[in-house]
């Protein structure tokens, strides 16, 4: 798996973030500052929850591959 740095996720979600930490430092609007901090924080959560789900599926498969070498270990012995 490749770091988290080097994927598009991860540029998708800073691009997003920085979007929204634009619009909520613009003043005078408060509808857009608002909307600002919105965005900020779904692309950071969004993201950490993606990676968080990748990195769990990622932790499944390596146990099920081992469990299946232990087993096949038996079986031949």
């Amino acid at each position: 798996m490749k770091p988290g740095i080097k994927t598009t996720e991860f540029i998708i979600s800073l691009v997003g973030m920085i979007g929204g930490v634009i619009l909520a430092s613009i003043e005078g609007n408060q509808w857009t500052q608002m909307l600002g901090g919105i965005l900020a924080a779904v692309c950071g959560g969004s993201y950490t929850m993606g990676r968080s789900i990748v990195k769990g599926k990622e932790a499944t498969g390596a146990a099920q591959v081992e469990a299946a070498r232990q087993l096949a270990k038996k079986q031949v012995q």
